[in-house]
Formats: structure tokens, C-alpha cells, sequence
């Protein structure tokens, strides 16, 4: 590969972490695998992450069977994986990307966008919902004790705690006791307010 970068491992880091649904970190394996593809095939604007349909319409007739099929293999992974984000109107293109590339073989492609274009257009189900629970009462009342205790125990669930501390000086962060489960990348301080340009 160009630029020293291997598609082929990003694309199986991206297959892994999509397994494991790390959705977040399957994006950049995935991303960084189409770029580096896209070049090694004269991409250099990046059409084959931003612009699918114009990547696939250029460059199909110039790849192999076998680029086809790896190509078909990127697009609906970076489409689970998309979804796996709730960007679904994005993973319909790169369905569609797929199932194009596909041929005869894109049913299951097929069902893969019609289901992405209908996530799309209408509300979450009440399935799909992420249950929320906000602990709130005055200094001293138990709010960290009971939270230690949900943390604490194997209920097999996956929690995001989101604290808002007002104090100048935040104390409840270091007074969570997340168990083995804490590591400094899965607790984050937030003092600007905003959760989007903290947590990548």
C-alpha cells in the first residue's frame, strides 16, 4: 500500500472492533482503510469515503473482481459500523455503495439499506431507546454511594455515567469507584460543558 499504511489490517481492526461493537474506534480503522484504498487506486480527493455513489461510478470499471469484492467488503462494514453510530441515512449510502459492487449477490446489501433508509426517516422505537436515569439530591444524601454500588456490581450491563458537579473544584470524580471497569480512558472530566469536543 501507498503512504505506508495497509488497508487490509485497517480493515480487519475496523472488523474486529465491529465485533466488539466499538463503533467509535471502527470508524477511524475503517476510514483510514478506504483512504489509504482510495489512493492506491489514483483517490486523491477522498470521493471513496465522501461521495460513494461518484467513487463506485469512476473507479468500478478500472478494479478487478477481486478490488470489487474488497471494496464491496469495506463499504458494508463502514455501513454496520455507521449504524452502529445511528448515522443511518450515511450507512445507506454506503449500502447502496456495496450492493452496486455486489452484482447479483446483494440481497442481504439490499436489506441492509432498505432497513437504514427507514431508521433514517422515522423516530427511535421505544426498543431501541437507551434507557437513562438521573440520580439528583442534596450534599450528603447517598447520590455517589449509590452510584459506587451500581458500578460495583456484575450485572453485565454497560453504563455512561455523565456527572455534573458544580463545585469549583470537582472532588466526585475521584470519589467514583468504577472496579476493574475504570481505566483514564473511560473516565473523562468534562469542564467546558460540552461532551462532543471532549470525549472523541
Amino acid at each position: 500500500a501507498m503512504g505506508g499504511v495497509d488497508w487490509e489490517t485497517q480493515l480487519r481492526s475496523a472488523e474486529d472492533a465491529l465485533k466488539d461493537s466499538k463503533f467509535f474506534d471502527g470508524v477511524q480503522y475503517i476510514n483510514a482503510c478506504m483512504e489509504a484504498y482510495g489512493k492506491d487506486q489514483g483517490d486523491e480527493e477522498g470521493k471513496i469515503v465522501k461521495d460513494p455513489e461518484a467513487f463506485t461510478a469512476e473507479y468500478s470499471g478500472k478494479l478487478s473482481a477481486e478490488q470489487k469484492e474488497s471494496l464491496k467488503r469495506m463499504y458494508e462494514v463502514r455501513g454496520d459500523i455507521i449504524t452502529g453510530l445511528g448515522a443511518h441515512r450515511r450507512a445507506a449510502a454506503d449500502y447502496a455503495a456495496a450492493q452496486a459492487l455486489a452484482g447479483a449477490e446483494a440481497e442481504s446489501l439490499a436489506k441492509k439499506q432498505k432497513s437504514a433508509e427507514d431508521a433514517a426517516k422515522g423516530p427511535l422505537k421505544s426498543a431501541e431507546k437507551i434507557p437513562v436515569t438521573v440520580i439528583t439530591g442534596f450534599l450528603g444524601s447517598g447520590k455517589t454511594t449509590l452510584l459506587n454500588r451500581i458500578l460495583k456490581e456484575n450485572h453485565g450491563k454497560r453504563i455512561a455515567v455523565i456527572e455534573n458537579e458544580f463545585g469549583e473544584v470537582g472532588i466526585d470524580d475521584a470519589l467514583i469507584e468504577a472496579g476493574p471497569m475504570t481505566t483514564e480512558e473511560n473516565i473523562v472530566e468534562m469542564n467546558n460543558g460540552c461532551i462532543c469536543c471532549t470525549v472523541r
